[in-house]
């Protein structure tokens, strides 16, 4: 019998986030992980070139088993998911990460609060956010930050770099002004910085794996095994230290050419 796989991709580590909570809910499933490291940061390439990547990724999920496809990257969901739907629906099943989990992200808010969205340029400047939240509260206030180099510093580990702490200072410093109940954590690389975000901004973080998995397990019904195995586009010596804060990797990662 040939093994399901569940496929989870993002354009790093930062989509291991969203595979962790995956295991948690669902032990018992097999995963391919791919984090196309040689095209990273999606968060500055064009929606087209987000698009071109992520098809090559999904191409690669179906000749390995996979029916289940979980875009572990907010980009990618915000401005590529739509086409990539078209071209797909009737092979895979997507579970886009945005549009799974806006509306757990505003549940308990009311008219007129405030949510602050932390995100990749390509994120902020397509609204999808926006647009989600809208459709179920249009009273909601959403304040909107292009977080770019926040994907670069937990990529290259640079948690304690003095010029890094400066920019996630600057950050956070509107979100406060802001007044916002509930910041976003809008690209699946920044729950690796949360104890940053603690200690300088204390207010209440959501971060969206923990709801798409929920999503995932409620809709998966297939028997596994439990394996895991990973990939990525370029350097998988250094996927595997940067990947450590979220998800120990014992086993070797291997390296795909999309």
């Amino acid at each position: 019998m040939i093994n399901e796989y569940i496929g989870v991709l993002d354009s790093g580590v930062g989509g291991l986030s969203i595979l962790s909570e995956l295991y948690k809910v669902m032990p018992d499933k097999n995963y391919i992980y791919v984090g196309d490291t040689k095209n990273i940061p999606y968060g500055t390439k064009t929606p087209f070139e987000v698009y071109s990547y992520t098809k090559d990724i999904l191409n690669y999920f179906l000749k390995n088993n996979v029916k289940n496809v979980v875009i572990a990257c907010n980009t990618t969901s915000a401005v590529a998911y739509d086409e990539l739907k078209k071209e797909f629906e009737n092979k895979l099943k997507i579970f886009p990460l945005i549009q799974s989990i806006a509306s757990y992200a505003v549940e308990g808010l009311k008219d007129n609060d405030t949510i602050a969205l932390l995100a990749t340029r390509a994120t902020v400047n397509s609204k999808k956010y926006e647009q989600e939240i809208n459709k179920i509260n249009s009273k909601i206030n959403v304040v909107s930050l292009d977080c770019t180099g926040f994907v670069e510093i937990v990529e290259n580990r640079l948690y304690s770099n003095p010029k890094s702490i400066e920019l996630i200072k600057s950050k956070l410093e509107i979100v406060k002004k802001s007044g916002a109940r509930r910041v976003i954590l809008g690209c699946t690389h920044y729950p690796y910085l949360i104890e940053i975000f603690k200690k300088i901004l204390d207010v209440e973080y959501f971060n969206p794996a923990i709801s798409l998995a929920q999503k995932v397990k409620n809709e998966i019904n297939f028997k596994g095994s439990g394996e895991i195995k990973f990939y990525s586009t370029i350097n998988p010596d250094e996927f595997k230290k940067s990947a450590k804060m979220f998800f120990d990797i014992q086993d070797e990662v291997g390296l795909i050419n999309l």
